[in-house]
């Protein structure tokens, strides 16, 4: 492991294994650097994997937030790690948020010392536009961000609070009622409304299930997906870099039309559909996206 130092000031934990060929792999949001070991097992002899954990994950769960935009910071900080090591030649991995942080890292700096990238299931733009009908939540995304904006007012008022566990009773009931709002609009099952809220309520479900338990992590995230809506699509343009998307052809956060689009704008974009798989293709068809990062590696 390393404790890489950021231009901030504080250190962001990276998890190192392996020995050969240098691999970036950024995670998704929730996600921590030890949730990709069981893929890369048996790649450990002939590659060396850097794994971040980012800021609000893991052992770097107790690094703030330092910018109104989760997703610039994200990359200044995978900057900063790819700096820190003096990766040259190096594989990108990026799945969902880690997927938005590498197309920030394109678009800010370009792929110059990437040999090649594998991009799982994110959209190349998160917001709806008049060209785009294809961002986080698809058809749904006015709804569900209006509900996430209702969200992000209530907590906001409650940042001294460290966990969203700690909040009191009845700003969790307001919290719970409007996550599940959100969750029937994701799901479209009204039914389950009330199981939603109820189980949101409880402090120790909202802390073992949700990707994010601290309440300004939240706010940063909240406001970053509702607000700013990144479009990669022009700097994609410029991408030579070999590319390679795996889509889950069920995600729901995604419609794999729009992940698909990908190779109409990067220049060297190869698509790999993962037919029984939703937003994790990872976890969903394992064996499946053990033999295609395989044969990502052997770029």
């Amino acid at each position: 492991m390393s404790l890489v130092p950021l231009r901030d000031g504080q250190n962001l934990y990276v998890r190192t294994i392996g020995r050969g060929q240098p691999v970036l792999m950024l995670a998704g949001l929730g996600m921590h650097s030890g949730h990709w070991l069981p893929f890369i097992v048996p790649f450990l002899h002939r590659y060396k994997f850097y794994l971040p954990d980012f800021r609000g994950v893991g052992r770097s769960s107790h690094l703030k937030f330092n910018q109104a935009d989760v997703f610039h910071n994200h990359y200044q900080d995978t900057a900063d790690v790819i700096k820190h090591f003096n990766l040259k030649d190096y594989l990108l991995v990026g799945i969902s948020l880690g997927g938005t942080t590498a197309l920030h890292l394109q678009r800010e700096q370009g792929f110059a010392d990437v040999k090649a990238y594998l991009h799982i299931d994110q959209s190349p733009c998160i917001g709806n536009q008049e060209d785009w009908a294809f961002g986080l939540f698809g058809s749904q995304q006015a709804q569900i961000f209006s509900r996430m904006s209702v969200l992000h007012e209530l907590l906001s008022q409650y940042q001294d609070y460290l966990q969203l566990a700690d909040l009191p009773k009845n700003v969790r009931k307001q919290a719970a009622k409007t996550l599940a709002d959100i969750l029937v609009l994701m799901s479209n099952q009204p039914k389950l409304r009330k199981v939603f809220e109820y189980l949101l309520i409880s402090p120790k479900i909202v802390a073992k299930h949700l990707p994010l338990s601290n309440v300004a992590d939240c706010c940063a995230y909240l406001h970053a997906y509702s607000h700013l809506a990144h479009d990669y699509r022009d700097s994609l343009q410029q991408c030579a870099t070999p590319m390679t998307v795996i889509v889950g052809m069920n995600s729901p956060l995604y419609h794999p039309q729009g992940q698909m689009q990908i190779a109409d704008y990067a220049q060297q974009a190869k698509v790999v559909k993962f037919h029984k798989s939703g937003h994790v293709p990872l976890t969903d068809e394992p064996l499946k996206f053990i033999r295609e990062l395989k044969r990502f590696l052997q770029h």
